[in-house]
């Protein structure tokens, strides 16, 4: 799961000036970026409840859901979900509660090509060779395995396992 920096003084400092809060929601992975289709009374007409925030969003909309009266596919095409978004999003909140509204970061959570065999490979090449660039792993590897795995793939691996 993704975390949420709420110390962003950091970046404040670095950047000199005060977050805006869409910059704050975006740095933390909580922008809603279809926050226009959000026709909910409470979020047009009181300042309280922000459109841009995913996580208010998803949260009052389950609210509406069960203390409400319409049908889902009112509730969510209000809150500017599809049908399908809203259980999808009702089933991971019963799971998780309301860290589920905060998305897991996208893409592969590790190298897709980096295999056991291959890191084998890199051990035994640093052993070898004490001092040795990620750039000769990498084209030493591309050679004797013939896979093409990046410099950088391996200095991540070197990093996480203190091969250095």
């Amino acid at each position: 799961m993704k975390k949420i920096d709420y110390n962003y003084n950091k970046l404040v400092k670095r950047r000199q000036f005060k977050l805006s809060k869409k910059e704050t929601l975006v740095s933390n992975g909580t922008y809603n970026k279809n926050y226009m289709k959000v026709k909910n009374k409470k979020f047009i007409e009181e300042s309280f409840y922000d459109p841009m925030d995913i996580i208010q969003v998803k949260y009052e909309m389950l609210k509406d859901a069960l203390y409400g009266n319409r049908s889902i596919m009112e509730i969510a095409n209000e809150f500017g979900f599809s049908r399908a978004s809203f259980y999808k999003i009702k089933n991971e909140f019963d799971k998780k509660g309301i860290s589920a509204f905060i998305h897991d970061k996208v893409g592969p959570k590790e190298p897709y090509k980096l295999k056991d065999n291959f890191k084998e490979y890199i051990d035994k090449y640093i052993q070898n060779n004490p001092g040795v660039s990620s750039n000769e792993i990498a084209i030493n590897l591309n050679k004797d395995k013939e896979v093409n795995i990046s410099k950088r793939t391996i200095e991540r691996y070197r990093s996480r396992k203190k091969l250095q």
